[in-house]
């Protein structure tokens, strides 16, 4: 997909997602100065509690490249946006990921079959994929949704801790040899889709459970998110 856009790009020119500037400089999603702002959020990963880590934080630049990594049929988004973070290896971040015990298991938190029709792909598993290039790890397709549960988006904390209460199963055995494993999400706000398949991940083994995903946002500042991006609706 990255290749087909930059063909494009430079023959027809195209808009950046960020700011919507029409340029031929795209690379290929963004213009440079748009980079410039994704570089600089990148070497300050946010590490909303000992064992989470957030490549980026939640502004309005981010916000529109996830959203059209979930909405606007643009996968490779998700390697772009892994690639500008492991962009320098010796950053914090990936420091947190040499510590963990290799080798370790990416688990993409599993969209609804629903989700998935609608979309295509899980945007999770393409963020899973992509650090597994770039670390040492494996991607596991252990873990299934069970049941279909409502976005989170208007949900208070509470709210979103009933929703996903009990929606996950592991459906295959962890590997012998795999005691680390790294629940990949898109974006962690009050973290209880993540604490939830973490819930079931540790019902009958040993694990030491992390969870990595492309953003963090504050729980109090979603829903005045959504006042100037209304469309947007994180799972």
């Amino acid at each position: 997909m990255p290749l087909v856009r930059r063909i494009s790009n430079f023959i027809f020119g195209s808009s950046c997602l960020g700011c919507g500037l029409f340029t031929e400089k795209l690379d290929p999603w963004l213009c440079p100065s748009c980079r410039e702002e994704l570089i600089s959020l990148g070497k300050e990963p946010f590490f909303p509690q000992e064992d989470v880590v957030c490549l980026y934080t939640m502004n309005s630049l981010t916000r529109r490249l996830v959203h059209a990594l979930k909405y606007h049929h643009m996968p490779g988004l998700a390697s772009y946006l892994v690639k500008q973070s492991a962009a320098c290896r010796g950053r914090e971040v990936f420091m947190w990921f040499d510590l963990l015990k290799k080798p370790f298991l990416l688990i993409p938190i599993p969209l609804s079959s629903s989700r998935y029709r609608e979309r295509g792909y899980n945007q999770t598993e393409k963020i899973a994929f992509a650090l597994a290039s770039h670390l040492e790890g494996v991607v596991f397709h252990g873990v299934v949704r069970r049941s279909f549960s409502e976005s989170q988006t208007k949900l208070s904390v509470e709210e979103r801790k009933r929703n996903v209460a009990g929606v996950f199963e592991l459906k295959k055995k962890i590997p012998e040899g795999r005691s680390t494993c790294i629940i990949i999400d898109d974006v962690y706000t009050t973290g209880a889709t993540t604490k939830a398949c973490s819930y079931a991940l540790l019902q009958e083994n040993k694990l030491d459970v992390k969870i990595c995903t492309l953003l963090f946002e504050k729980p109090v500042s979603a829903k005045l998110d959504l006042v100037a991006d209304h469309d947007v609706e994180w799972d």
